[in-house]
């Protein structure tokens, strides 16, 4: 009998020889003679090694899943590299803490919402975390349910199919298996159905799963949540896995979504859109939005709770921007006096950037873009809106990038970059505490000579710039100013006031911003700020953060603002009047003069100037005096600016 028989992998691996050469063969270590599936209760010897990887897999959710987990492709079946948020979800949900009162492990995150695009691989990630906890737990109950029966099965075969991939020794012994659930010998069951207001109703869980729930009937999904969460809440190993698509903002995924963005509620929220997944790019996307209606698209593939809204950014720019993103730091300020509970866990910087360093004038501007709230007490905090002064440094672009500019597009505003360092956001202080913020910033730890600030006077913007006034270095040249009102033709304009007024125009700079931020010219970075893009859209009432904050974003479309006033070519032209002659700065100068097309580097002599000036040849020698328009430039060693004197047009 098989109970009497201790199996390990030698034994099984020569029954599964036999068997293919049709020899009698003792197939009690499968479940109903499946010899990809183990049998329930049956006597297994590890070895060492097994052993080991076996409490490695435990411990590991990803290497578990990229090892061994195999998934039906068209190639059959094999194991697949995981993308990044693919690991970002099993690491989230997989990683467990000892409760010591208990004695067992539980999850790190209990509550956990998800809303992923079509066709990012949503159902397998999930069903390989159902596999794992499945396979390295006991006496666990789990629960899927879906607006459609048939959502659920397919999960239910895919871990199934797992378990048939799996090694002998990994494999959890099957006591019972069908189209709706499993039950194992370890005393874990799965189980699926559609959602009725009755699901689980008396049915202890402990890892609940609610796919496509924008998509139950909200009078169901409503009255199942009233009466099933609190159970699940209760106990302290339980976990709530949602994931769905928008189905519009009034049904239950929706105000969990919105809550859990606003750290409103216990949910960990995680987005997944479709230029996520590598080899799709706009041209995909196109291809793909010939299938559906435009609202559908929306939906179901750039995640819009308002369909009729278009996400501001391209895919490929989102893409692009996930890349590049950061997680912020914190530093103290050790330039300042201000208090650190002003700024603690609220002011982040870029992990390559020390607010703490030296930022000599003659290298360094920085851009202070603010966006006042209303601020209030932290027992009213609540849905407050931000208020957030992201923080950006002024530099050259690189020379790979320069050399790639069109003849049209030499100007002083396309040689410099603005590239994001750092950010304070808060949803509690006033427009005091910001100016506080950023009067510590601009006066202390860098040069108020270096500092502009981008200011929007809706709100308490005016508020907020009195204060700056008052300190006793500040000088009307540290303010960007616009015209407030539209000039009159024909009429002596206006005179420009500090900050900017959001009138009529707020299209037409959100889609500039857009522009530069393609062109690479602005360059966000944090993490909080690039997650806002991935809702920030048009609607039928202009651009807006949809289900999301939008503070961060605007504090980053506002800089196109000053990148179409006069006053930022001037900064920047005294910028580059100040900086210290090097290579960047010559080269920068020459693109400004524009020598004719014929006179362009070849690639070999561009480098060898460049990289060793002083090593060059005659050829590269007269090259680089055609150039650098002549000896008159080489003599004066590039100090002054030509344009700025001798009543140059410039």
């Amino acid at each position: 009998m098989a109970q009497n028989i201790v199996w390990n992998t030698e034994i099984v691996n020569e029954a599964l020889e036999k068997l293919r050469y049709g020899a009698d063969v003792n197939l009690d270590c499968f479940h109903q003679r499946d010899p990809e599936l183990k049998a329930d209760n049956i006597l297994f010897q590890l070895t060492h090694e097994e052993e080991q990887e076996f409490i490695k897999c435990s411990q590991d959710i990803e290497y578990f899943v990229e090892k061994y987990c195999r998934f039906l492709t068209d190639y059959g079946r094999q194991t697949v590299t995981l993308r990044d948020f693919q690991r970002d979800i099993l690491n989230t949900v997989g990683e467990e803490v000892w409760i010591n009162d208990l004695e067992d492990f539980g999850p790190k995150v209990r509550n956990y919402i998800l809303m992923a695009s079509r066709q990012t691989g949503k159902t397998t990630t999930i069903s390989a975390f159902f596999a794992w906890y499945l396979c390295f737990h006991t006496d666990r109950n789990l629960l899927i349910l879906a607006n459609k029966q048939a959502t659920t099965t397919e999960i239910v075969a895919k871990v199934v199919d797992v378990f048939r991939g799996l090694p002998f020794f990994l494999k959890p012994g099957i006591k019972q298996i069908a189209v709706l659930g499993l039950k194992l010998d370890n005393g874990c069951m799965l189980t699926s159905q559609a959602t009725t207001s009755t699901a689980a109703i008396g049915f202890t869980i402990h890892v609940l799963y609610i796919d496509e729930f924008a998509h139950i009937n909200q009078k169901l999904a409503r009255s199942f949540w009233r009466s099933v969460y609190p159970t699940l809440s209760s106990s302290r190993v339980s976990q709530c896995i949602i994931s769905s698509t928008p189905d519009g903002m009034d049904n239950l995924f929706f105000e969990i979504w919105d809550k859990a963005n606003k750290g409103l509620n216990s949910f960990i929220y995680k987005r997944v859109d479709w230029w996520e997944v590598p080899g799709r790019d706009d041209e995909w996307a196109e291809k793909e939005r010939a299938n559906f209606t435009p609202e559908a698209f929306a939906q179901e593939y750039e995640l819009s709770f308002d369909s009729k809204s278009n996400i501001l950014l391209s895919g490929s720019d989102l893409a692009w921007l996930k890349k590049i993103q950061k997680k912020y730091k914190f530093h103290e300020l050790e330039k300042s006096s201000l208090d650190e509970i002003l700024y603690r866990d609220n002011l982040l910087w870029h992990p390559d950037f020390d607010p703490n360093d030296d930022f000599p004038l003659n290298m360094y501007r920085f851009i202070l873009s603010n966006d006042i709230a209303e601020g209030k007490d932290e027992e009213e905090k609540k849905d407050n809106d931000y208020n957030i002064t992201t923080i950006w440094q002024v530099e050259p672009k690189s020379i790979a990038k320069l050399r790639k500019l069109r003849k049209d597009e030499r100007t002083i505003k396309n040689l410099f970059r603005i590239r994001q360092v750092g950010i304070f956001r808060d949803n509690i202080g006033d427009e005091e505490v910001m100016a506080k913020v950023n009067n510590a910033l601009a006066f202390d730890q860098f040069n108020p000579e270096s500092v502009k600030w981008v200011t929007e006077m809706n709100f308490n913007g005016k508020a907020f710039l009195n204060k700056i006034a008052e300190h006793e270095d500040y000088f009307e040249g540290m303010v960007m100013h616009s015209y407030h009102t539209a000039p009159v033709p024909g009429e002596k304009p206006p005179r420009k006031k500090a900050g900017f007024k959001q009138k009529q125009d707020k299209d037409y700079f959100c889609k500039l911003g857009k522009r530069l931020i393609s062109q690479k010219t602005i360059l966000p970075s944090e993490k909080s700020t690039i997650s806002e893009f991935g809702s920030f859209g048009k609607t039928k009432t202009g651009y807006k953060g949809i289900a999301k904050h939008d503070d961060a974003v605007m504090t980053v479309l506002n800089l196109s603002r000053f990148y179409e006033e006069p006053e930022y070519e001037d900064w920047l032209y005294d910028f580059l009047e100040d900086m210290p002659d090097s290579l960047i700065k010559r080269y920068m100068l020459a693109i400004l003069e524009e020598p004719d097309d014929s006179q362009d580097l070849n690639d070999n002599a561009f480098s060898a100037f460049y990289e060793n000036p002083d090593a060059i040849t005659a050829e590269q020698e007269e090259l680089r005096k055609i150039w650098l328009q002549g000896e008159k430039n080489k003599a004066s060693n590039y100090g002054g600016l030509p344009w700025k004197s001798g009543g140059s047009s410039w």
